[in-house]
């Protein structure tokens, strides 16, 4: 799906006091309690409305699990430690 359309899904969900699109609490075994309707963030990395589970470790609330799992990998590959690793 792309960006606009699963923005606008996330919006129209929070308007109607819906959960987002994607919370943890949908699957099981569950990790999330779950989202209120309305709870989500745009990453900062990719554009898209993430719920707010899957954001990614404190020291950078803005990513979502997604693209913190890429910056890591980038970050192990040329070995460059993550700024929380300092």
């Amino acid at each position: 799906m792309n960006k606009q359309m699963w923005n606008f899904i996330q919006q129209s969900r929070g308007a109607l006091q819906l959960k987002p699109l994607g919370c943890l609490s949908n699957h099981s075994p569950s990790f999330c309690s779950g989202c209120e309707p309305g709870q989500y963030y745009e990453c900062q990395s990719c554009g898209y409305l993430q719920p707010w589970c899957k954001g990614a470790a404190d020291d950078y609330f803005e990513l979502c699990d997604h693209c913190w799992g890429l910056a890591e990998q980038m970050h192990g590959v040329i070995k460059i430690p993550m700024e929380s690793e300092k």
